[in-house]
């Protein structure tokens, strides 16, 4: 067993170790895990809260302390602990609570320290937990009576998906038993039976989880049985079905990784490591395979982005429930980031708690991450985004957005997204197509007209190049490579800044650690004060869900692994991307510097050369103001040639022509 005193802050150390003498506890007879949690709850029954008092609002630690019952039902229930005193447990867990997920997480402690009060860094409480009885939670269809067009959105988005029961998936028929993609590996884990869950958390587009029936995530799976033989064994990790390992980095995907590209990416099970587990396809996720497992209640982290609600009206009559799956889905009222998520619990129905907007797109999508060293960097935008290895983790959008120019000009979520309609295309798709209210194009006018006179990259969308897919669903280090923009990015960046360099990288680990994915604390870097794309993220990458890459029609970009373009085209690496660029920028660089030279000279004639006429200085003037108008127009559009290389180095040769007859007439050389 465990002795998982690191999941714990020093008050609740000190709290255990005042009652050691009692229990006791010494040097030689360290807490379990358990009683460490139970000596940590013993204090937080919360007689007066939201839910039962009416009126006065929940702090933070309110909702951290509010489960303590659960957790008492859980160590008295849960077949881990039965199959643990028993020996039938394969790898140690460790206790995953709301302490760890909402104050401890995501520099939370250091950030508390500074600030003298508990602060949620990385995830948002939502408005009302599962915990909370009686909520007042209608369900969907209430709101469709009366909302048709904004559920038919909803009901086909992602967003509808993010929680179902087995007998739900469409994509299966409703079992998730059967193999995927042509494959053995099924959506639900060896030894688990649809029955032994509450429902199963994922889509398509990512990969697949499970809730078990005692609504805990479930980090393990079983062996020699299912979780009611005598004799099976409950075995850390082998939990979690990857739709990128199973459908896209197949063995023969990963061998061509390995010899084009990446010369570590692992190509059999044994090179993933404690990512991976006894099928390809079926990976280890809050897991290390056979050696380590968290255990966690959905209400210490699933729920906040994979919400349900239950209609039950005491804990007791909840509690009852648990451990029979029937029952829980009988009761279940609400799946996924439903109506009621965002505009509160009955919404502006009589007798209701929510009005407006209770909750927002940044409860899910702004996930912060504090380093007491980069928040110096730039002190009006001291937190990064969260990283659980080496690359950004999901939910950062907002993260990445509040530190853009954009955020700072009002850009909001809602300013280009449908909160409704967030999946345009068909959600079984492997690739999301967004409803988008508005696009680059409607404010970016310079950009456009620049981008639609042509050049390789006219028939392409903005945001293939500046919103690459770089962000990970997962947090396996095996298969991230962020040097070489992979592969494991399943979610579209909002930074959009790219920044042209030879050497300089989006992502870093802390100072002085190596570039490896096992090393932890890695981040953004910044420019200005603000994050950046790369140029072998922005142009090279592999991504397997990316639109820009993926969708009909397109070509791969310049991806070694994916491209469809000429060999030549295919970019192994920042430097020969960099060379690439100058052989357009550079040209357009020289002319606007050439061009700027030659407009200082004009000015210069026009002061000294008394003998110029009226309308020698007229066209003189008309002249250089048109050589003007292509630098200003240039400088706007700021791509330095990449929008459209012949179009800019067409406007530069029209510069130079302007501009060098102006100089011919101020200086007098010609009439």
């Amino acid at each position: 067993m465990k002795k998982g005193l690191k999941v714990l802050s020093s008050t609740c150390i000190a709290a255990f170790l005042s009652m050691a003498a009692v229990c006791g506890v010494s040097a030689d007879n360290p807490p379990t895990d358990q009683e460490i949690m139970k000596t940590k709850n013993a204090k937080t029954d919360v007689t007066k809260t939201f839910q039962n008092d009416g009126y006065k609002p929940r702090t933070l630690l309110d909702s951290v302390k509010g489960d303590k019952f659960y957790w008492d039902y859980l160590f008295e229930n849960h077949p881990i602990f039965k199959f643990e005193k028993e020996g039938r447990l394969v790898g140690e867990y460790s206790l995953s609570d709301r302490q760890e997920e909402f104050v401890d997480f995501g520099g939370g402690k250091k950030y508390a320290e500074k600030v003298g009060r508990p602060t949620a860094v990385t995830y948002r409480l939502a408005m009302e937990s599962f915990l909370d009885f009686p909520n007042k939670f209608v369900g969907t269809s209430k709101c469709a009576e009366c909302h048709p067009a904004q559920y038919a959105q909803w009901e086909r988005s992602r967003h509808a998906k993010t929680i179902r029961f087995p007998e739900d998936l469409d994509e299966v028929n409703g079992d998730p038993k059967q193999g995927m993609y042509g494959t053995d590996t099924p959506i639900l884990t060896t030894g688990i039976r649809p029955d032994d869950t509450f429902a199963i958390i994922g889509t398509p587009r990512t990969k697949y989880g499970f809730l078990d029936k005692w609504l805990v995530r479930g980090t393990y799976h079983v062996i020699d049985g299912t979780l009611d033989d005598p004799n099976s064994k409950i075995v850390a990790g082998g939990n979690q079905f990857s739709v990128n390992w199973t459908k896209f980095l197949t063995p023969e995907v990963a061998k061509k990784i390995q010899a084009e590209l990446s010369p570590n990416f692992p190509t059999d099970m044994a090179g993933f490591g404690g990512s991976g587990s006894h099928m390809w396809g079926m990976n280890s996720y809050g897991a290390t395979y056979q050696k380590k497992f968290r255990f966690q209640p959905a209400s210490a982290y699933c729920e906040v982005c994979h919400s349900f609600k239950f209609d039950f009206n005491s804990k007791e009559e909840y509690l009852k429930a648990l451990g029979n799956t029937k029952e829980l889905r009988k009761h279940t009222i609400a799946m996924g980031i439903s109506c009621e998520e965002c505009h509160g619990a009955g919404a502006h129905l009589y007798g209701a708690r929510g009005a407006g907007m209770a909750s927002n797109c940044e409860r899910c999508h702004q996930r912060f991450q504090y380093h007491e060293d980069d928040s110096k960097i730039n002190p009006r935008k001291p937190f990064n985004s969260y990283f659980k290895s080496a690359c950004p983790s999901c939910g950062t959008e907002g993260s990445q957005l509040y530190n853009s120019l954009h955020y700072d000009k009002g850009l909001r979520c809602n300013t280009c997204h449908d909160p409704h309609e967030v999946t345009a295309n068909d959600w079984k798709d492997h690739y999301t197509l967004t409803g988008i209210k508005q696009t680059c194009q409607d404010c970016h006018k310079e950009q456009t007209d620049m981008f639609k006179f042509g050049g390789p990259h006219a028939k392409d969308n903005c945001t293939g190049c500046h919103m690459p897919n770089m962000m990970s669903c997962e947090n396996f280090a095996a298969i991230q490579d962020p040097d070489k923009a992979g592969f494991d990015n399943v979610r579209a960046s909002h930074i959009w800044k790219i920044l042209v360099d030879k050497d300089r990288k989006s992502v870093n680990p802390p100072a002085g650690k190596e570039r490896s994915s096992s090393v932890k604390g890695w981040r953004f870097d910044r420019e200005d004060g603000r994050y950046f794309v790369d140029l072998m993220w922005s142009c090279g990458r592999t991504a397997f869900e990316d639109p820009n890459l993926v969708k009909p029609g397109a070509s791969g970009c310049h991806s070694v692994i994916q491209s469809t373009l000429p060999k030549e085209l295919h970019y192994k690496d920042q430097a020969t991307i960099y060379d690439a660029v100058m052989q357009w920028q550079k040209p357009v660089k020289d002319g606007f510097a050439f061009v700027e030279d030659k407009l200082k000279d004009v000015d210069k004639a026009m002061v000294e050369n008394k003998k110029l006429s009226t309308e020698q200085k007229s066209r003189a003037l008309s002249y250089a103001k048109q050589a003007q108008d292509i630098l200003d127009r240039l400088r706007k559009d700021g791509s330095w040639g990449v929008h459209g290389p012949k179009y800019a180095q067409k406007l530069i040769d029209e510069a130079k022509v302007y501009a060098e007859h102006a100089k011919d007439i101020a200086t007098g050389k010609s009439k």
